[in-house]
C-alpha cells in the first residue's frame, strides 16, 4: 500500500494522501542489527520502564535512541531515511527525535492521534518515518492511517471522529511508512502471539521545534560524529546570547 499511485513522487504522495509506504529502506542485515540493538535498550531499561510509563498495556517504548546505542545512532541517520526526509522537507532537514516501539502480544494499540495537532496544509513541517523491524500486518498492529487527514476538509476534524476511515499499512521488515506529522494515525492492536517492533524517526525542517535536544542528549558520542551527522542531529550555531561577565555576545 502506498500513499498514492500513478507514479507519484514521495513528496507528492505525502502532500496528497499524507503518507506513503517505502520498500526496502533497511537491508535484512540492518533489520537484524536494529532488532538486537533495540532489544538491548529495552533490556537495559526494564527496571524503570513501568515506573516511567514506558511499558503500558499498549506498548513498550524507548526514547532518544541515538544516545542509547551506537548502532541506533547510525541507523537513525540511515541514508535511505535521510533521503526520504530531504525529498519531502528539503536538503536541510534534521532529525528531530527517534524512538523505538514494541507492540507485544495482546497490545491494545493506540488511540488515533496526530503527532502535531495543528495541521499546516500546503507544507509538511514534520515527517514521521516508521521503519518496520517485524512484519506489519492488520492482525499484529500495523500502523493505521487516515488518508488526507492532514489537509482540509479532514484536517478540521478531531481524530476520534475519523476511526471509520482508518486503514492499516501492511509492509514487511525493512520497509517504512512515512507520513506528515499532522496525519491522523495510530498503532493498531496486536491480536497475535508475535512482537511488532519499529523504529520511529521524526524529521523536521530546521526552523521548527524538534522533539528532542539531541546535541545535549548524545553527550560524549558527539566527538566521533562527522560534519554531516552533526548537522542532521541539530548541531550548529545557536542563537546569540549576552555574557554579562565577559561583556560580549557569544553563541
Amino acid at each position: 500500500m502506498s500513499g498514492g499511485g500513478g507514479g507519484e513522487t514521495t513528496a507528492e504522495a505525502v502532500a496528497d494522501a499524507g503518507h506513503i509506504a517505502v520498500a526496502d529502506l533497511l537491508a535484512p542485515s540492518e533489520v537484524a542489527e536494529a532488532r538486537a540493538a533495540l532489544d538491548a535498550v529495552f533490556t537495559s531499561e526494564a527496571d524503570i520502564a513501568v515506573e516511567r510509563g514506558w511499558r503500558t498495556d499498549a506498548h513498550l517504548v524507548a526514547y532518544a535512541l541515538p544516545a542509547k546505542h551506537p548502532a541506533l545512532l547510525r541507523l537513525c541517520l540511515h541514508p535511505g531515511a535521510v533521503a526520504l526526509a530531504r525529498e519531502v522537507l528539503g536538503d536541510d532537514a534534521v532529525l528531530a527525535g527517534a524512538n523505538g516501539l514494541d507492540l507485544p502480544p495482546g497490545s491494545t494499540g493506540q488511540a488515533l492521534h496526530r503527532d502535531h495537532p495543528h495541521p499546516t496544509p500546503g507544507i509538511t513541517l514534520y515527517l514521521h518515518v516508521v521503519v518496520a523491524l517485524d512484519d506489519f500486518r492488520a492482525e499484529n498492529g500495523a500502523t493505521l492511517v487516515v488518508p488526507a487527514s492532514h489537509r482540509p476538509p479532514l484536517a478540521e476534524r478531531v481524530p476520534a471522529e475519523l476511526a471509520d476511515r482508518a486503514v492499516p499499512v501492511v509492509v514487511p521488515p525493512g520497509a517504512a511508512v512515512a507520513f506528515d506529522g499532522a496525519l491522523v494515525h495510530a498503532a493498531g492492536p496486536n491480536r497475535t502471539d508475535e512482537r511488532r517492533r519499529a523504529l520511529h524517526l521524526f524529521f523536521a525542517r530546521p526552523w521548527v521545534q524538534p522533539h528532542w535536544d539531541l546535541p545535549a542528549t548524545i553527550g560524549d558520542a558527539a566527538s566521533a560524529l562527522g560534519d554531516e551527522q552533526r548537522r542532521l542531529l541539530g548541531f550548529g550555531p545557536g542563537p546569540r546570547r549576552w555574557d554579562p561577565q565577559a561583556r560580549r555576545v557569544v553563541r
